[in-house]
């Protein structure tokens, strides 16, 4: 009897050190590690897309309200980042503030439509530090594959992350087709 239990103890163990080794703390989203494994155990019928996200001047929130506040302000970015994706999508905290969300079986006018429903609820949302109402701005950079395409994965990562840069120097959305 004790060895079942005994089992059963490691056995949950086992499996909460693997969220806690999977999960940002602050967010409560997967990490960068998690994300890495997924990306490349992908297999999806259809087409996947790839949502780069950076909060834009991140920096000064940091700066003038304190790390608390972009704290908040991180953990709000997740709140919405779920509540606009499905379930089966992917939401990761990157790093920092950036994040990545992978959206399965998504063509990538979809995923451009996700993203736009993202940037506003972001961008509309007032974010209040004492008696500062703040407002932030995010870029986001949007690739897609084709199921035929997905033995390239780093190519999925690569093409977002150009679309992310272009789209930090314009304040938008970019997309761009691999």
């Amino acid at each position: 009897m004790f060895q079942v239990i005994w089992a059963i103890g490691l056995s949950l163990l086992f499996k909460e050190v693997s969220v806690q080794a999977n999960t940002d703390a602050l967010t409560g989203l997967f990490n960068r590690n998690y994300f890495n494994e997924k990306l490349y155990n992908i297999k999806t019928k259809g087409p996947i897309s790839l949502i780069l996200l950076d909060l834009d001047n991140f920096k000064n929130i940091n700066d003038l309200y304190g790390h608390l506040a972009g704290d908040t302000v991180l953990q709000k970015v997740a709140e919405i980042l779920k509540n606009v994706t499905r379930k089966v999508d992917i939401i990761v905290r990157w790093g920092g503030d950036e994040f990545a969300v992978v959206l399965w079986e998504t063509t990538e006018q979809e995923a451009l439509n996700i993203a736009q429903r993202i940037k506003t609820q972001i961008e509309n949302y007032d974010f209040v530090f004492g008696q500062s109402r703040v407002r932030i701005s995010v870029s986001i950079g949007i690739a897609s594959m084709q199921e035929s395409d997905l033995n390239d994965k780093d190519q999925l990562f690569k093409t977002a992350d150009e679309a992310l840069y272009l789209a930090k120097g314009k304040k938008k959305l970019i997309t761009v087709s691999t």
